[in-house]
Order: structure tokens, then C-alpha cells, then sequence
């Protein structure tokens, strides 16, 4: 699929965990932002900070899923519910505020909710071209949810146009011993003066885990896909492209480790329709996008089902304009509809009907005030509409139906109809201290709107029973960014610290409905550990983040090596991270805190210049630390902590209430077999380390051999 905000343009990866080896090259001209920052500026050049997982780094580290592709990346950590899962963490803060995009499109909904989701892993792996991670508050650009950060995947094709009519494709198959994992795609492409098509497939067989060192195979943990997708561009004129595109995913058979019973399914389709305008006179460019995205669910469990049918229609238009030589806007208005519907098929209920939507104008500038100070200046106005429809009572869980007969509960607590406007904005400053060292900073307001999630579910969670909470007021953040940034021919760079102060943050505390503090789902008459009464409400303090993030790559000089490597080229790498925080209303560690950790590693490629290099082998090491900062009731519920997560009365992970750390070794490498096929191979977890990476509910795979093969024509 293309990208559907800007041709795709170079890019680059800020923290270098695959290193560009081409000195003349390297750096901020190469690592081009298209989608995330709506502005066409480096991750050098940008105050925010952003992290590029580019189509080399993707075709090398082979990744099982798009999660993957982020894992062991500085200021974000992956957890994983089951072995198809893998949810962002960025910065300390996941789910709803964390913002998800395909090519630019939003894809969270009124219905998410603040724990795990699998939206990563709801798209095709073998289709992305990269994936760009903003960490950080990015609600100027993207609107509510993105306190966290914005994770934009960018699927891989870019509209061709030739002189004659071509013909071409890719075939590309991916294997993994772990989870005897066979993936395959296959392309094709027609090309011509005026059109471009394309169309694309895959197919996914995933089986169930080994574990590492004695923990054997880990069940259930397959799953299945099949998946397509289409493209059609017709260039109008010279400047002027319409294109159409189409995404179809489907995984009809899941599972979950730490509920065994639990099988789910998921399709999600995506038309869309856009029209690209570049020199329009006082317009640099028009973009202008009409989508609809459908997204289903199915959860079969023991007791319940879950089947969840969200429905999207959006629309945005953006321009850009250049003012002289020191002034750059962009702008334009957003607009998008959610449906929301959900039942339980088992038990014959329905939850209310939503409809959400949300209006937004938005306002960026890049205004160079002096030969070595820019100002980066944004605003963005949203409003957001919340309507919900009852089904009638009999439809109503029981639990709700007891309420409602009782007169604790009304059925017009089901019924809202609410608007919430938000004024946001951020400021960023850049200082060239000189041609090669920059320093940089940044303020933004992020925040987020109530959603169905929040105010009107009701059902069983992983530790816990939801209930409805109808007056939240929206949650707003503060984040405040210092950092250094270096990029010279032998080296890249960077340094941040951040502090974010979230306000009136809406969390989950044990409570009571309707008199009482359990639901008995399962009718044995007791309660169970998932069956405890959780209600929403704003935290009575604030909570807070801070953490320091660095990236590096030493391009090691050529006349150090040159007598044993000869013309290859030797590159060292790596980062850190470390965060720290608090929910100081409830006096607890910050929920979804992560452990500090590091990667370095050491890359060695034939050739100084990657367009000439024909083979290339990297080792790396990703060293985490012990992690002691759990919230009580996680500690004492999340089967992320118990020793044995399908157990619930397994003990926890370790005496004392903490999650061990680990080192992981990786070895990969690639070589070109002809000027159109190339070969990936890798060794995940050489030593077969067993290990569970903090927030996931099962345990990491053991050792696996991967061998990518890829072929174009």
C-alpha cells in the first residue's frame, strides 16, 4: 500500500540500531519524517523526538510483527499479552494514550481502552515500509489519546510512474524455528505513464512458542492470517494524483496465553480515497483523505463472548504553504465519526450504541528566526461529541438489569449525550550550536477525551469487572523536553530528558456496583481474582514521568580497520533508557513504568557505501535491569507477575514482588545473492535465556533461527 500523506522520501532511524554506514550520507538528510510530524523535516532538524524503523531495518531484523520492530528502541517498551500481542509503552503511558496510525490514519476508536490492545498486530507485518515513533505529547498533531506518543505505520508502496508500460513484483517468505513460523507475500505491480497498480497478499502460519532454557512449549500460543491489499493511482496532470486504496486483514483463529479458553478472531478492512497536489501556486501542497475503516472482534470465552463492531468514517485536508524563505504553515481541518457496538452473544446482551465525533482545525509553523534559531509553533482546536443509545432492559447484563430493578442504577446512566472541547498546542525551540551539534527544546499539551471505554463498559477484564462511570472530565498532560543532538560524519547522537505531569488522569480503583464489590460471572457463588467491581474516576493527584533517552552510532574511521577489515566498514551502537514515575493521588508507583534498560551492538558491512555493499553481520546485546515499581493491585492481580500466568493461584513471578532483569544476545546477518534476491538469517536468544519482559503474561521465546529470503522483479 502507498503512503497516503506525502511520497514516501528517505528515512532513517534516530537511534541507529542499524546504522547507515555511508559517512557522506549518514544523518539528518537521509532520516526524512513524512507522515508523523506533517512536516517534511529530518528527525534531526525536528524538536520533537522521533524514532524511525526504516525498510532496511524492517528487512533485516525480519520482525514477527510490527511491535517487534520497536522492541529493545529507546523510551519505549513492548509488552506482550500473548504471543500475537505486543503493545506499545511509550514513555510510561499505553493504550488510549497512545495514539495508532496506518499512513496517517487514526486508528483508535471511541471503544479503547487504557490497558494492552493488539491494534500493532492488526496489519499486514510483511506490508510496512517503516515505522515512525514520536515520544511524547503530540495531541497538536493528532488530537486527543496522544499523551504517550503516536506509533505511525507506513505501509510500503509509493506510486511509480514510467515512460512505458513495466511490470514488476517482490516475493518474500520469512521463517522461524521458535514457533515453527511460516510466513509469505507475494506482490505485483503495472506501470505506465498515467496509472500505477498494485496488488499484494499474505499468507501466515504461526504455531505455538518454545519458551526459554526448561519452560518447553508454551500453549496456547498460535495463531492464523490471510491478508490483502490494493492500490490504484492515476496521475491527472503533472503535480496531481488521485489514488485509491484498499487494506483487508484477517486473523480467523487467535489465542492467548494466560487464558487458554480465550479464542478471538479479527477482520478489519480500509477504502480510502485521496487526491495529492504539490505547486499550487501560493500552495506548496494539498492532501486531501476520505476513508472509511470497519474493525471487528470476536472473544469466545467459557463463561462470555465479546463481539465488537466499530465502524469509522473520516475525512481531512491539509495544505502547506512557504512564506519567503523563513516561514513554513501547514494546515488544515480534521473530521471523523465512530460507531461502536459490542454484545455478548453468549449471554444475549448488548451494550449501549455510541457514536462519537470529532471536529478539528490545526495550525503548524516552522519560522527560522535567526541563522541558527528556529521556532517550531503549533495549536490545534477538537471537539468531541459522545452519544449513546440503551438497548432495551431486558438486553442489559443481568448485573445491570439487578441495578436498574433495585434503583441504585438508571437506565439514563446509559444514555449520555456529552461535548468536550480541547485547545492544545506546542512550542519548540532549535539551537545550532554549530554546523554538527544542535540542542533542543520542547513543550506540549497533550490530552484526552472520555470515550466509551471509560464511561459505559461494563464487563470482565484480566484482573477485574468494569463497570459504568458517566462523569469523568477529560484527562490533559504537560510535558517538557531538553535534549542534544550530534550527527557528524564518523558519529550520531542524541541526549533527552523529559518531565510530563498528567492532570486529572481517569483511572480504574476497586469499588462497588449496585451494593456490591463482585460480579459473579462464573455462578460459583464466591469471588473469583477477575471478578472484583473496578470504577473509573479522575485521580484525585497528579501523576508523573521523567526519564533520560539516548541514542548513539560510532562509525568506526576507516584507517583504524582498513588493515583488518579492508574496504568494509565497522560500526559501533547503541541506547538507553530510563524512566520514573508516580500516581501521587493514590500514593503508587506509575502504572506502566518500565525497567531501565540498554542495547549496544557492533555492525560490520563489506562496503563503506550500503548501495555497493553486498553482505553484512551484526551482534548485539539488550541488557535490562531488575524492576521493583509495581502498583499494588497490579502486583497482586496482573498475571503478568504470577510465576505461572494461566495459574491463578500460581505465586508470584519472584519473592519480594519484582520482575527480574536479563541480557538477550542476538547474531543476524544478510547477504545479496544476485542484484534482486537477498538472504536474511539471525539468531534470536543465542543462549536460550529464560526471561519475561515486565507487563507481558507469558515468558519470552527461547532461541530461534530465523532465514528471510526476498526477491524482486
Amino acid at each position: 500500500m502507498a503512503a497516503l500523506a506525502s511520497p514516501a522520501l528517505a528515512a532513517g532511524n534516530e537511534n541507529a540500531s542499524q546504522p547507515d554506514t555511508d559517512s557522506k550520507n549518514a544523518g539528518r538528510e537521509a532520516e526524512i519524517v513524512v507522515h508523523a510530524s506533517r512536516l517534511d523535516s529530518s528527525v534531526y532538524d525536528n524538536p520533537l523526538h522521533i524514532t524511525v524503523v526504516d525498510e532496511r531495518e524492517l528487512r533485516e531484523r525480519a520482525p514477527r510483527t510490527p511491535a517487534e520492530a520497536l522492541r529493545g528502541k529507546s523510551g519505549v517498551w513492548i509488552q506482550r499479552t500473548g504471543h500475537l500481542g505486543g503493545a506499545p509503552i511509550i514513555r510510561g503511558f499505553m493504550g488510549n494514550r497512545v495514539i495508532y496510525l496506518f499512513d496517517g490514519i487514526r486508528r483508535n476508536t471511541a471503544g479503547l481502552f487504557k490497558g494492552p490492545n493488539s491494534f500493532l498486530q492488526n496489519i499486514d507485518a510483511l506490508d510496512v515500509d517503516r515505522i515512525e515513533l514520536i515520544r511524547g505529547p503530540a495531541s497538536v498533531l493528532y488530537g486527543s489519546d496522544a499523551i504517550g506518543g503516536i506509533v505511525n505505520v507506513v505501509t510500503n508502496e509509493t506510486p511509480r510512474f514510467t515512460d512505458h508500460l513495466q511490470v514488476g513484483g517482490r516475493s518474500y517468505v520469512r521463517y522461524a524455528s521458535v514457533d515453527d513460523a511460516l510466513s509469505g507475500r507475494q506482490e505485483l505491480h503495472v506501470s505506465g505513464q498515467q496509472f500505477y497498480a498494485f496488488i499484494g497478499g499474505t499468507l501466515r502460519d504461526i504455531n505455538d512458542v518454545e519458551g526459554g532454557r526448561g519452560l518447553g512449549t508454551l500453549r496456547p500460543t498460535d495463531w492464523r492470517e490471510k491478508n490483502w491489499d490494493l492500490q490504484l493511482d492515476y496521475k491527472i496532470a503533472e503535480g496531481h494524483r488521485l489514488e485509491f486504496f484498499f487494506q483487508d486483514f484477517s486473523r480467523p483463529f487467535g489465542s492467548r496465553y494466560d487464558r487458554p479458553n480465550w479464542k478471538q478472531s479479527n477482520d478489519r478492512e480500509l477504502y480510502g480515497l485521496r487526491y495529492a497536489g504539490r505547486d499550487l501556486g501560493p500552495l506548496a501542497s494539498v492532501d486531501a483523505t476520505i476513508y472509511f475503516h470497519k474493525q471487528d472482534n470476536f472473544i469466545d470465552e467459557k463463561h462470555w463472548d465479546s463481539d465488537g463492531r466499530d465502524r469509522t468514517w473520516g475525512g481531512e485536508i491539509q495544505a502547506k504553504s512557504q512564506i519567503a524563505d523563513l516561514l513554513t504553515l501547514v494546515y488544515g481541518f480534521h473530521m471523523h465519526r465512530d460507531t461502536v457496538k459490542k454484545s455478548n452473544p453468549q449471554k444475549k446482551t448488548r451494550d449501549p450504541d455510541v457514536e462519537w465525533t470529532n471536529p478539528a482545525f490545526f495550525v503548524l509553523s516552522q519560522w527560522q528566526l535567526l541563522s541558527r534559531l528556529r521556532l517550531d509553533l503549533g495549536l490545534r482546536w477538537d471537539r468531541f461529541t459522545l452519544k449513546s443509545q440503551a438497548p432495551p432492559v431486558s438486553k442489559l447484563d443481568a448485573a445491570v438489569q439487578d441495578a436498574i430493578n433495585n434503583g441504585s442504577f438508571s437506565l439514563r446512566d446509559l444514555e449520555l449525550d456529552r461535548t468536550d472541547d480541547a485547545l492544545t498546542g506546542g512550542l519548540g525551540l532549535s539551537f545550532d550550536v554549530t554546523d554538527e551539534i544542535r540542542l533542543v527544546g520542547h513543550v506540549g499539551r497533550a490530552f484526552r477525551a472520555p470515550n466509551k471505554s471509560d464511561m459505559l463498559r461494563f464487563g470482565q477484564f484480566t484482573f477485574g469487572f468494569n463497570t459504568p462511570s458517566a462523569n469523568l472530565d477529560p484527562e490533559s498532560s504537560w510535558t517538557f523536553e531538553l535534549g542534544a543532538r550530534g550527527d557528524t560524519e564518523l558519529f550520531s547522537a542524541g541526549l533527552t530528558g523529559f518531565y510530563t505531569i498528567l492532570q486529572d488522569a481517569i483511572v480504574s480503583v476497586p469499588g462497588t456496583f449496585d451494593g456490591k464489590s463482585f460480579i459473579d460471572v462464573n455462578g460459583n457463588g464466591v469471588q473469583d481474582s477477575d471478578e472484583g467491581v473496578f470504577v473509573k474516576k479522575n485521580a484525585s493527584g497528579d501523576i508523573v514521568a521523567t526519564g533520560v533517552e539516548f541514542d548513539g552510532t560510532f562509525r568506526v574511521p576507516e584507517g583504524w580497520t582498513e588493515m583488518v577489515l579492508g574496504d568494509a566498514a565497522l560500526s559501533l551502537y547503541g541506547n538507553f533508557s530510563w524512566i520514573w514515575g508516580k500516581d501521587k493521588g493514590a500514593d503508587e508507583p506509575l502504572d506502566r513504568g518500565f525497567p531501565a534498560n540498554g542495547l549496544i551492538g557492533l555492525r560490520v558491512d563489506d562496503d563503506r557505501d550500503p548501495e555497493r555493499s553486498d553482505w553484512w553481520i551484526a551482534a548485539e546485546a539488550w541488557i535490562v535491569d531488575d524492576f521493583h515499581r509495581i502498583p499494588g493491585t497490579r502486583l497482586a492481580k496482573d498475571p503478568a507477575f504470577r510465576f505461572d500466568p494461566q495459574d491463578k493461584s500460581s505465586g508470584p513471578l519472584r519473592a519480594g514482588g519484582y520482575v527480574p532483569g536479563f541480557t538477550v544476545y542476538n547474531i543476524r546477518g544478510g547477504f545479496n545473492v544476485t542484484d534482486h534476491a537477498r538472504v536474511t538469517l539471525g539468531v534470536n536468544n543465542v543462549t536460550n535465556k529464560k526471561y519475561r519482559v515486565k507487563d507481558s503474561r507469558l515468558d519470552a521465546p527461547g532461541t530461534s533461527a530465523i532465514l528471510a529470503l526476498e526477491v524482486r522483479f
